[in-house]
């Protein structure tokens, strides 16, 4: 189903772009392989966090695409609602065919939720690449207010987050993470790889070490 999903949207991308790729003479195989290599540049969790799904609105008509396959015909109308990935919106965007709107995961319900105890919520189920995926969508929809809600939202988590990296049992540990985002994981994980080190250092490990440039520059001087 994700691969018929997929193509379609390759399908789609392709119409869109269809009187510049005839222009300079190219294949859709070029301009396919072309982007894929382009995105090979990001990271995996670059990647993943452009796969996360956006509402648009079109505002030009596309022929012989196949977004929604319950419609009846193969072309999108104007003023039609859809879910594309980040990718394809942004692109969609740029170009004035379609316009964005805010994401679920960030509409007024999760910002009362965050400002009520903002530690609780779960944010991963919403979108687990939350705060960077807020950051692109930002400047797409014009939200002036979302990066001061976004750091709003991290700070009062970030507290919480250290706390319980320091001194949550497994089974908090656990209950913690599954409504961490991806970001948040990965802070929880360095704070408490740091404070294993430090245990590990408390109870025994090497104090201090010597600079092995002290000792060449002593015998130099000799």
């Amino acid at each position: 189903m994700y691969r018929k999903k997929e193509k379609n949207y390759v399908c789609f991308f392709y119409e869109i772009n269809k009187e510049s790729v005839q222009e300079k003479g190219g294949s859709i195989v070029r301009k396919v392989g072309s982007f894929l290599k382009m995105a090979s540049c990001y990271d995996i969790d670059d990647i993943l966090v452009e796969e996360q799904r956006v509402p648009v609105v079109f505002q030009q008509a596309v022929n012989g695409v196949d977004i929604d396959p319950s419609a009846e015909t193969h072309c999108v109308e104007p003023g039609s609602k859809v879910e594309l990935p980040y990718w394809l919106a942004h692109e969609l965007h740029l170009r004035k065919v379609a316009k964005m709107k805010v994401p679920a995961c960030f509409n007024q319900r999760t910002k009362l939720e965050l400002g009520a105890d903002g530690a609780s919520v779960d944010l991963r189920s919403r979108c687990p690449y939350f705060y960077e995926f807020g950051c692109k969508i930002a400047p797409m929809v014009g939200d002036r207010d979302m990066g001061s809600f976004l750091l709003s939202a991290f700070r009062t988590r970030y507290q919480k987050i250290l706390a319980k990296a320091h001194n949550a049992a497994f089974t908090a540990h656990s209950k913690l993470l599954s409504y961490l985002t991806k970001e948040e994981t990965n802070l929880y994980e360095a704070a408490q790889s740091s404070m294993a080190a430090f245990k590990k250092w408390r109870i025994g490990g090497p104090r201090f070490k010597r600079a092995s440039v002290l000792g060449r520059k002593r015998k130099e001087a000799s």
